[in-house]
Protein backbone atom coordinates (compact mmCIF):
# COMPACT_ATOMS: atom_id res chain seq x y z
CA UNK A 1 0.00 0.00 0.00
CA UNK A 2 2.94 2.57 1.00
CA UNK A 3 4.64 2.07 -2.32
CA UNK A 4 0.49 2.67 -4.36
CA UNK A 5 0.65 6.18 -2.61
CA UNK A 6 3.60 6.91 -3.41
CA UNK A 7 3.33 6.19 -6.81
CA UNK A 8 -0.10 8.40 -6.66
CA UNK A 9 1.22 10.54 -4.73
CA UNK A 10 4.21 11.62 -7.57
CA UNK A 11 1.44 11.18 -9.94
CA UNK A 12 -0.85 13.62 -8.54
CA UNK A 13 1.94 16.19 -8.19
CA UNK A 14 2.94 15.79 -11.50
CA UNK A 15 -0.96 16.91 -12.54
CA UNK A 16 -0.24 19.69 -10.37
CA UNK A 17 2.32 21.05 -12.34
CA UNK A 18 0.45 19.62 -15.77
CA UNK A 19 2.84 17.15 -16.61
CA UNK A 20 0.27 14.10 -16.72
CA UNK A 21 -0.70 12.27 -19.76
CA UNK A 22 -4.03 11.03 -20.36
CA UNK A 23 -3.88 7.43 -19.22
CA UNK A 24 -2.05 8.75 -15.98
CA UNK A 25 -5.19 10.99 -15.48
CA UNK A 26 -7.46 7.82 -16.06
CA UNK A 27 -5.69 6.52 -13.24
CA UNK A 28 -5.80 9.60 -10.83
CA UNK A 29 -9.21 9.44 -11.22
CA UNK A 30 -9.80 5.65 -10.20
CA UNK A 31 -7.30 5.99 -7.75
CA UNK A 32 -9.10 8.80 -5.73
CA UNK A 33 -12.24 7.15 -4.96
CA UNK A 34 -9.98 5.70 -2.20
CA UNK A 35 -10.87 7.83 0.87
CA UNK A 36 -6.88 7.94 2.12
CA UNK A 37 -5.82 8.86 -0.96
CA UNK A 38 -8.23 11.55 -1.65
CA UNK A 39 -7.19 12.71 1.46
CA UNK A 40 -3.54 12.56 1.01
CA UNK A 41 -4.64 14.66 -2.24
CA UNK A 42 -6.60 16.88 -0.95
CA UNK A 43 -3.61 18.19 1.89
CA UNK A 44 -1.55 18.22 -1.04
CA UNK A 45 -3.72 21.12 -2.79
CA UNK A 46 -3.53 23.07 0.29
CA UNK A 47 0.02 22.98 0.82
CA UNK A 48 0.72 23.67 -2.91
CA UNK A 49 -1.20 27.24 -2.64
CA UNK A 50 1.26 28.43 -0.71
CA UNK A 51 4.42 30.61 -1.78
CA UNK A 52 6.50 28.29 -0.65
CA UNK A 53 5.96 25.27 -3.05
CA UNK A 54 5.46 27.62 -5.68
CA UNK A 55 9.12 28.82 -4.91
CA UNK A 56 10.05 24.99 -4.32
CA UNK A 57 8.59 23.93 -8.14
CA UNK A 58 11.06 26.54 -9.49
CA UNK A 59 14.55 26.12 -7.67
CA UNK A 60 16.74 23.18 -7.02
CA UNK A 61 16.82 22.52 -3.50
CA UNK A 62 19.52 22.01 -1.00
CA UNK A 63 18.86 19.36 2.08
CA UNK A 64 19.24 22.86 4.07
CA UNK A 65 16.76 24.62 1.86
CA UNK A 66 14.41 22.07 2.09
CA UNK A 67 14.61 22.56 5.87
CA UNK A 68 14.44 26.24 5.81
CA UNK A 69 11.24 26.07 3.69
CA UNK A 70 9.81 23.01 5.96
CA UNK A 71 9.98 25.49 8.97
CA UNK A 72 8.24 28.08 7.20
CA UNK A 73 5.72 26.10 6.14
CA UNK A 74 5.30 24.67 9.52
CA UNK A 75 5.45 28.24 11.03
CA UNK A 76 2.71 29.83 8.89
CA UNK A 77 0.05 26.73 8.80
CA UNK A 78 0.42 26.53 12.68
CA UNK A 79 -0.29 22.93 12.37
CA UNK A 80 3.63 21.76 13.20
CA UNK A 81 2.39 17.91 13.02
CA UNK A 82 0.75 17.86 9.93
CA UNK A 83 2.67 20.24 7.72
CA UNK A 84 5.75 17.83 8.63
CA UNK A 85 3.69 14.84 7.16
CA UNK A 86 2.72 16.61 4.45
CA UNK A 87 6.16 18.09 3.61
CA UNK A 88 7.92 15.39 3.58
CA UNK A 89 6.27 12.96 1.23
CA UNK A 90 6.05 16.56 -1.10
CA UNK A 91 9.61 17.20 -0.25
CA UNK A 92 10.47 13.32 -1.68
CA UNK A 93 8.39 14.27 -5.13
CA UNK A 94 8.44 18.01 -5.79
CA UNK A 95 11.81 17.96 -6.81
CA UNK A 96 11.50 15.32 -9.81
CA UNK A 97 8.94 17.46 -11.26
CA UNK A 98 11.75 20.19 -11.46
CA UNK A 99 14.59 17.58 -13.12
CA UNK A 100 11.72 15.42 -14.46
CA UNK A 101 13.09 12.48 -12.02
CA UNK A 102 11.23 9.95 -9.56
CA UNK A 103 14.01 8.15 -6.91
CA UNK A 104 13.70 5.88 -4.32
CA UNK A 105 15.64 3.34 -2.42
CA UNK A 106 15.61 -0.14 -1.81
CA UNK A 107 18.25 -2.56 -0.38
CA UNK A 108 19.67 -6.07 -2.04
CA UNK A 109 22.97 -7.46 -1.99
CA UNK A 110 24.81 -6.12 -5.83
CA UNK A 111 28.77 -6.80 -5.78
CA UNK A 112 30.64 -3.88 -6.34
CA UNK A 113 32.71 -5.53 -9.80
CA UNK A 114 29.80 -6.08 -11.94
CA UNK A 115 29.23 -1.96 -11.60
CA UNK A 116 32.47 -0.51 -13.25
CA UNK A 117 32.18 -4.01 -15.80
CA UNK A 118 28.50 -2.76 -17.09
CA UNK A 119 30.40 0.20 -19.01
CA UNK A 120 32.79 -1.77 -20.91
CA UNK A 121 30.07 -4.40 -22.46
CA UNK A 122 30.43 -3.14 -26.19
CA UNK A 123 34.21 -1.97 -27.74
CA UNK A 124 34.54 2.10 -28.26
CA UNK A 125 32.85 3.39 -31.67
CA UNK A 126 35.28 4.61 -34.18
CA UNK A 127 33.92 8.25 -34.08
CA UNK A 128 32.09 10.50 -32.65
CA UNK A 129 29.99 11.59 -35.47
CA UNK A 130 27.69 8.95 -37.15
CA UNK A 131 29.30 7.28 -39.84
CA UNK A 132 28.46 5.29 -42.56
CA UNK A 133 30.87 2.01 -43.31
CA UNK A 134 30.20 1.29 -47.05
CA UNK A 135 30.44 -2.12 -48.51
CA UNK A 136 34.15 -1.96 -49.92
CA UNK A 137 35.25 -1.11 -46.95
CA UNK A 138 35.64 2.97 -46.70
CA UNK A 139 34.01 5.06 -43.57
CA UNK A 140 32.04 7.84 -44.17
CA UNK A 141 31.40 10.37 -41.70
CA UNK A 142 28.12 12.17 -41.74
CA UNK A 143 27.62 16.07 -40.84
CA UNK A 144 24.74 17.51 -40.18
CA UNK A 145 23.27 18.96 -43.18
CA UNK A 146 25.84 17.80 -45.10
CA UNK A 147 26.13 15.36 -48.61
CA UNK A 148 28.51 13.14 -49.94
CA UNK A 149 28.37 11.19 -53.57
CA UNK A 150 30.35 7.86 -52.73
CA UNK A 151 30.19 5.12 -55.75
CA UNK A 152 27.38 6.93 -57.51
CA UNK A 153 25.17 6.99 -54.46
CA UNK A 154 24.46 10.22 -52.94
CA UNK A 155 24.36 10.12 -49.66
CA UNK A 156 22.60 13.24 -47.46
CA UNK A 157 21.88 14.24 -43.80
CA UNK A 158 19.11 16.56 -43.16
CA UNK A 159 19.34 18.41 -40.12
CA UNK A 160 21.39 16.27 -37.43
CA UNK A 161 19.52 12.99 -37.41
CA UNK A 162 17.62 12.36 -40.60
CA UNK A 163 20.00 10.31 -43.42
CA UNK A 164 18.61 9.28 -46.85
CA UNK A 165 20.06 8.33 -49.58
CA UNK A 166 19.84 7.71 -53.22
CA UNK A 167 21.19 4.96 -55.47
CA UNK A 168 19.87 6.35 -59.08
CA UNK A 169 21.54 3.06 -61.00
CA UNK A 170 20.08 0.18 -58.44
CA UNK A 171 23.67 -1.84 -58.64
CA UNK A 172 25.49 -0.64 -55.31
CA UNK A 173 26.33 -4.39 -54.38
CA UNK A 174 26.91 -5.43 -50.70
CA UNK A 175 25.73 -4.35 -47.35
CA UNK A 176 26.95 -1.13 -45.66
CA UNK A 177 26.81 -0.43 -41.76
CA UNK A 178 25.53 2.95 -40.32
CA UNK A 179 26.73 3.47 -36.74
CA UNK A 180 25.88 6.01 -34.43
CA UNK A 181 27.96 6.68 -31.24
CA UNK A 182 27.29 7.68 -27.94
CA UNK A 183 24.99 10.56 -27.12
CA UNK A 184 23.39 10.50 -30.49
CA UNK A 185 20.67 9.05 -32.55
CA UNK A 186 19.79 8.87 -35.98
CA UNK A 187 16.64 8.12 -38.49
CA UNK A 188 17.54 6.11 -41.37
CA UNK A 189 15.03 6.12 -44.41
CA UNK A 190 15.64 2.56 -46.46
CA UNK A 191 15.16 2.57 -50.60
CA UNK A 192 11.92 0.81 -49.96
CA UNK A 193 10.07 3.96 -47.52
CA UNK A 194 11.20 2.27 -44.11
CA UNK A 195 12.09 4.66 -41.67
CA UNK A 196 14.15 3.36 -38.98
CA UNK A 197 15.68 5.53 -35.87
CA UNK A 198 18.87 4.31 -34.20
CA UNK A 199 19.26 4.66 -30.70
CA UNK A 200 23.07 5.56 -29.08
CA UNK A 201 25.49 2.95 -29.55
CA UNK A 202 23.34 1.50 -32.45
CA UNK A 203 24.35 -0.25 -35.94
CA UNK A 204 22.25 -1.62 -38.68
CA UNK A 205 23.53 -3.50 -41.54
CA UNK A 206 21.42 -2.72 -44.70
CA UNK A 207 21.90 -2.74 -48.42
CA UNK A 208 21.43 0.13 -50.50
CA UNK A 209 18.95 -1.40 -53.01
CA UNK A 210 17.20 -4.38 -51.45
CA UNK A 211 16.99 -7.75 -54.16
CA UNK A 212 15.46 -11.15 -54.13
CA UNK A 213 11.87 -11.44 -52.09
CA UNK A 214 13.34 -10.37 -49.01
CA UNK A 215 14.07 -7.07 -47.44
CA UNK A 216 16.54 -7.89 -44.81
CA UNK A 217 18.90 -5.69 -42.47
CA UNK A 218 21.02 -5.92 -38.95
CA UNK A 219 20.74 -4.68 -36.09
CA UNK A 220 22.65 -4.62 -32.59
CA UNK A 221 22.07 -2.03 -29.96
CA UNK A 222 18.36 -0.80 -30.47
CA UNK A 223 16.30 0.43 -33.02
CA UNK A 224 12.35 1.43 -34.01
CA UNK A 225 11.30 0.08 -37.48
CA UNK A 226 7.57 1.67 -39.37
CA UNK A 227 8.23 -0.52 -41.95
CA UNK A 228 6.21 0.12 -45.62
CA UNK A 229 3.84 -2.73 -47.05
CA UNK A 230 5.22 -5.00 -49.29
CA UNK A 231 2.98 -8.35 -49.59
CA UNK A 232 5.38 -10.08 -52.16
CA UNK A 233 8.64 -9.28 -49.99
CA UNK A 234 8.76 -9.66 -45.99
CA UNK A 235 10.83 -7.04 -44.07
CA UNK A 236 13.08 -8.91 -41.89
CA UNK A 237 15.65 -7.83 -39.18
CA UNK A 238 18.13 -10.25 -38.23
CA UNK A 239 19.59 -10.30 -34.34
CA UNK A 240 21.68 -12.77 -32.18
CA UNK A 241 19.43 -14.58 -31.13
CA UNK A 242 16.65 -14.95 -34.56
CA UNK A 243 15.03 -12.79 -36.96
CA UNK A 244 11.51 -10.48 -36.53
CA UNK A 245 9.44 -11.26 -39.91
CA UNK A 246 7.29 -8.46 -41.01
CA UNK A 247 4.95 -7.44 -43.87
CA UNK A 248 3.99 -3.79 -43.00
CA UNK A 249 4.52 -2.82 -39.04
CA UNK A 250 6.13 -1.03 -36.84
CA UNK A 251 8.14 -2.50 -33.69
CA UNK A 252 11.20 -1.87 -31.69
CA UNK A 253 14.43 -3.89 -31.44
CA UNK A 254 16.24 -3.90 -28.55
CA UNK A 255 19.78 -6.01 -28.44
CA UNK A 256 22.16 -4.23 -26.01
CA UNK A 257 22.30 -6.64 -23.24
CA UNK A 258 24.19 -10.10 -24.81
CA UNK A 259 22.61 -13.42 -25.06
CA UNK A 260 19.18 -11.51 -24.66
CA UNK A 261 17.01 -9.72 -27.80
CA UNK A 262 14.00 -8.04 -26.88
CA UNK A 263 11.09 -7.09 -29.84
CA UNK A 264 8.27 -4.74 -28.71
CA UNK A 265 5.13 -4.50 -31.69
CA UNK A 266 3.33 -1.51 -31.65
CA UNK A 267 1.03 -1.77 -34.15
CA UNK A 268 0.57 -4.62 -36.71
CA UNK A 269 1.95 -8.19 -36.92
CA UNK A 270 5.09 -9.57 -36.37
CA UNK A 271 6.95 -13.05 -36.35
CA UNK A 272 9.85 -13.65 -33.84
CA UNK A 273 11.69 -16.78 -34.99
CA UNK A 274 14.57 -17.79 -32.67
CA UNK A 275 16.36 -20.52 -31.00
CA UNK A 276 14.06 -20.07 -27.72
CA UNK A 277 10.66 -20.92 -30.27
CA UNK A 278 8.57 -18.66 -32.32
CA UNK A 279 6.11 -16.30 -31.60
CA UNK A 280 3.15 -14.37 -33.16
CA UNK A 281 3.17 -10.95 -31.31
CA UNK A 282 0.17 -8.80 -31.17
CA UNK A 283 0.39 -4.64 -30.75
CA UNK A 284 1.25 -4.07 -26.95
CA UNK A 285 3.21 -7.82 -26.63
CA UNK A 286 7.06 -8.27 -26.93
CA UNK A 287 8.85 -11.00 -27.40
CA UNK A 288 12.13 -11.77 -25.11
CA UNK A 289 14.66 -14.01 -26.06
CA UNK A 290 17.27 -14.93 -23.78
CA UNK A 291 20.17 -17.49 -24.58
CA UNK A 292 19.44 -20.75 -23.72
CA UNK A 293 15.86 -20.04 -22.12
CA UNK A 294 12.44 -20.29 -24.08
CA UNK A 295 10.90 -17.59 -26.11
CA UNK A 296 8.48 -15.41 -23.71
CA UNK A 297 6.15 -12.81 -25.04
CA UNK A 298 4.81 -10.48 -22.15
CA UNK A 299 2.97 -6.90 -21.88
CA UNK A 300 4.86 -3.63 -22.47
CA UNK A 301 4.49 0.36 -21.86
CA UNK A 302 5.07 2.09 -25.14
CA UNK A 303 5.60 5.22 -23.33
CA UNK A 304 8.74 3.65 -21.64
CA UNK A 305 9.76 1.35 -24.14
CA UNK A 306 9.83 4.01 -26.96
CA UNK A 307 10.72 7.11 -24.68
CA UNK A 308 14.20 7.04 -25.95
CA UNK A 309 13.42 8.61 -28.90
CA UNK A 310 12.54 11.84 -27.37
CA UNK A 311 16.02 11.43 -25.45
CA UNK A 312 14.33 9.74 -22.50
CA UNK A 313 14.90 6.67 -20.49
CA UNK A 314 12.88 5.83 -17.74
CA UNK A 315 14.74 3.12 -15.07
CA UNK A 316 12.76 0.87 -12.99
CA UNK A 317 13.61 -0.56 -9.44
CA UNK A 318 17.07 0.13 -11.18
CA UNK A 319 20.61 -0.56 -10.02
CA UNK A 320 24.02 1.53 -10.87
CA UNK A 321 24.75 -1.39 -12.88
CA UNK A 322 22.27 -0.72 -15.48
CA UNK A 323 22.14 3.21 -15.17
CA UNK A 324 26.02 2.26 -15.59
CA UNK A 325 25.15 1.08 -19.75
CA UNK A 326 22.80 4.76 -19.99
CA UNK A 327 25.42 6.85 -18.28
CA UNK A 328 28.10 5.38 -21.01
CA UNK A 329 26.09 5.37 -24.04
CA UNK A 330 24.44 8.58 -23.22
CA UNK A 331 27.59 10.90 -21.93
CA UNK A 332 30.26 8.77 -22.90
CA UNK A 333 31.21 8.09 -18.67
CA UNK A 334 32.06 5.08 -16.95
CA UNK A 335 29.99 5.19 -13.73
CA UNK A 336 32.57 3.80 -10.68
CA UNK A 337 30.59 3.51 -7.33
CA UNK A 338 33.78 4.22 -4.82
CA UNK A 339 31.60 2.96 -1.57
CA UNK A 340 30.50 -0.40 -1.81
CA UNK A 341 27.50 -0.09 0.44
CA UNK A 342 26.15 2.31 -2.35
CA UNK A 343 25.81 -0.73 -4.89
CA UNK A 344 23.12 -1.36 -3.03
CA UNK A 345 20.51 1.24 -3.78
CA UNK A 346 17.85 0.84 -6.27
CA UNK A 347 15.94 3.91 -8.13
CA UNK A 348 13.64 4.62 -10.03
CA UNK A 349 14.41 7.48 -12.56
CA UNK A 350 14.18 9.68 -15.22
CA UNK A 351 16.96 10.46 -17.78
CA UNK A 352 17.30 13.35 -19.82
CA UNK A 353 19.65 12.82 -22.61
CA UNK A 354 18.73 16.50 -23.73
CA UNK A 355 20.40 18.14 -20.14
CA UNK A 356 23.57 17.56 -18.30
CA UNK A 357 24.42 14.29 -16.33
CA UNK A 358 25.05 16.99 -13.35
CA UNK A 359 21.29 17.90 -13.53
CA UNK A 360 20.40 13.95 -13.42
CA UNK A 361 22.97 13.44 -10.22
CA UNK A 362 21.91 16.12 -8.54
CA UNK A 363 18.63 14.31 -8.16
CA UNK A 364 20.41 11.54 -6.80
CA UNK A 365 22.15 13.74 -4.62
CA UNK A 366 19.54 15.57 -3.25
CA UNK A 367 16.83 12.38 -2.60
CA UNK A 368 19.59 9.52 -1.43
CA UNK A 369 22.67 11.77 0.31
CA UNK A 370 25.03 10.50 -1.96
CA UNK A 371 27.78 12.92 -3.91
CA UNK A 372 29.81 12.40 -7.38
CA UNK A 373 32.70 13.64 -8.93
CA UNK A 374 33.55 13.38 -12.99
CA UNK A 375 37.15 12.87 -13.35
CA UNK A 376 38.02 12.50 -16.85
CA UNK A 377 35.89 9.79 -18.20
CA UNK A 378 34.68 8.40 -15.16
CA UNK A 379 31.96 9.24 -12.72
CA UNK A 380 32.74 8.55 -9.06
CA UNK A 381 29.68 8.30 -6.60
CA UNK A 382 30.93 8.04 -3.26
Amino acid sequence: MAENLDHIRQLYLQKLAGATTESEDAELAAALTDPRIRKMCDELDELYESPEMRELLRERPTNKRWDELAAQAMESAGRAGRTIRIFRYVAAASVVLMIGAVVYTRYIHHPQPEIREMARLSPEYASDEVTIKMAGGDRIPLSPNSSRLVSRVKLRMEGDKSIKYEDPTGQADGWNQLEVPQRLDCRLVLSDGTEVWLNSRSSIRFPFTFTGNRREVEVTGEAYFNVSPDAGKPFVVLTPQGEVQVLGTSFNVNTYEPGKVVTSLVSGSVRAAGHGGTAVLKPGQEAVWTENKPLEVVRFEQRDKLSWMQGVYYFKAADFGEIAKMVERWYKLELVVDKPELAALKFDVRMDKNKSIDEFMNILKVMNGLDYRIEGKELHIF
